[in-house]
């Protein structure tokens, strides 16, 4: 699992069905981890403030530089092995992995620049950034294998019967 995850960066493959399930299994350690960050620190808060209930914009005040600190090696891990499963579907595709991924980014980064020039606040332009992320994951599970760069075909595959002298 760690080698799906951090190994093979420059010729690793990952087939659609496995790539669904690596996928799956990142997201739901990206929530747990979050969710036992959340819970942590609530948990702190209410320890430390027993007096009253806090409310949700009251935790969101009190994020500093703690949470973020937590919060940084967990975007390093996690894009990066997300960055890495992504690069081994594309290369199992047929196409360079890390290229295309660059390219992806830049047109992304692209996007985020021309919203943010046209005035989309930076909160609204997350759905958009999320639901392009969606759409790219489920585009790499419904093409198939090898559809940009085919494997070459023998003569069994070809259903002839080839006399090679």
């Amino acid at each position: 699992m760690f080698r799906a995850y951090f190994g093979d960066l420059r010729a690793g493959r990952l087939a659609r069905l496995p790539f669904l399930g690596f996928l799956l299994l990142l997201s739901i350690l990206f929530v747990l981890y979050g969710l036992g960050i959340a819970f942590g620190s609530g948990l702190a808060e209410h320890l430390i403030r027993a007096d009253r209930v806090p409310t949700p914009a009251d935790l969101l005040q009190q994020i500093d530089v703690t949470a973020l600190a937590l919060l940084g090696p967990l975007v390093l891990v996690f894009g990066f092995a997300k960055a890495n499963l992504l690069a081994k579907r594309v290369r199992d595709m047929g196409l360079p992995g890390w290229r295309t991924l660059l390219v992806v980014a830049i047109a992304t980064a692209g996007l985020g620049y021309a919203m943010h020039g046209s005035g989309v606040p930076l909160r609204e332009s997350y759905p958009i950034h999320g639901t392009i992320s969606g759409l790219l994951s489920l585009g790499l599970l419904l093409i198939p294998s090898g559809l940009f760069h085919p494997r070459p075909m023998s003569a069994e595959t070809l259903g002839g019967n080839f006399d090679r002298r």
